[in-house]
């Protein structure tokens, strides 16, 4: 199903019981053509597919003592929520202006507003919970936990937002790399296709801002739209400074009755794709693989 046919399907929904089924029969697509695999840092630099309950995605690589918990993506809510909110904003169908309500949907499951100011502690506490499943011999860590704590980050991010593009039929591209010195996940999409251009970053860790004289902000989706030196640069493992500016302006051309007058905030990186380490095997895989 192309992502056409699947605007028009959202288009018109009139119940939450045909989004529920519309979500279940689209993951139950994408489940049969997943295929068995390790993901996640120092495993991969990119992934294409859905993260179905096939895929072991793992924020790091497990040692010799211990196995990272695989992060399994087995809770609909977040993308239910969603689409009802596409159903009724249609506009935002647009894959420049979904990167708004997807940023705010991920944060809303995610994260809180004393996450964000305290972003120390949320690292802390999500590297407390990944820590308690390891000591424990957990293999498989859900989504849900890290909703309960509000403690997602990088890797929860990019992953959620990567299935939702996925379900809506949007070519979407998990990326293991660098945010300048730190390793980092985040998005890269295709609106026309994997493949062709223009590839848009998304990272739905960070957001722009405009700040209101009363102190309220509108917080919207961090992207930009790549050239294609860019988008090489980065192919090639070197980091790359990306200047959200043009971001910017095109969010107040986009919002102009919300966004005109005010000043955005945002910070500028270097993105690179891949971490410059060599990649590993699952211990688990390897094993089998040497079996074989």
């Amino acid at each position: 199903m192309s992502k056409e046919q699947i605007k028009e399907l959202i288009k018109n929904f009139k119940t939450d019981e045909e989004i529920l089924n519309f979500i279940k029969e689209r993951i139950l697509f994408l489940e049969t053509q997943s295929t068995e695999q390790t993901i996640g840092q120092y495993y991969t630099d990119t992934f294409n597919d859905f993260i179905s309950s096939k895929v072991h995605y793992k924020s790091v690589a497990s040692s010799d003592k211990l196995k990272f918990p695989n992060l399994v993506f087995d809770d609909i809510t977040p993308y239910f929520e969603l689409l009802k909110e596409l159903s009724e904003s249609k506009e935002y169908l647009n894959e420049l202006l979904l990167f708004a309500p997807l940023m705010m949907n991920i944060f809303n499951y995610l994260s809180s507003k004393e996450s964000k100011e305290n972003p120390q502690e949320t690292l802390l506490d999500r590297h407390w919970l990944y820590w308690d499943y390891m000591q424990k011999g957990i293999s498989e860590i859900s989504i849900k936990e890290f909703h309960k704590q509000r403690c997602g980050f990088c890797s929860e991010n990019a992953g959620l937002a990567h299935n939702i593009f996925k379900i809506l039929g949007i070519d979407s591209q998990l990326v293991i790399g660098k945010r300048n010195e730190e390793n980092h996940a985040y998005n890269i999409i295709f609106p026309r296709g994997y493949g062709n251009q223009p590839a848009v970053l998304f990272d739905p860790s960070y957001s722009i801002d405009f700040k209101m004289e009363n102190g309220q902000k509108y917080s919207l989706g961090y992207f930009k739209v790549l050239t294609i030196d860019e988008y090489n640069n980065m192919i090639a493992g070197n980091r790359t400074p990306i200047d959200m500016s043009s971001s910017a302006a095109t969010l107040i051309k986009y919002y102009p009755g919300q966004l005109t007058g005010l000043t955005p905030n945002y910070e500028n990186a270097s993105y690179s794709i891949g971490t410059g380490d060599s990649l590993k095997v699952d211990l688990q895989e390897d094993k089998k693989n040497q079996k074989k």
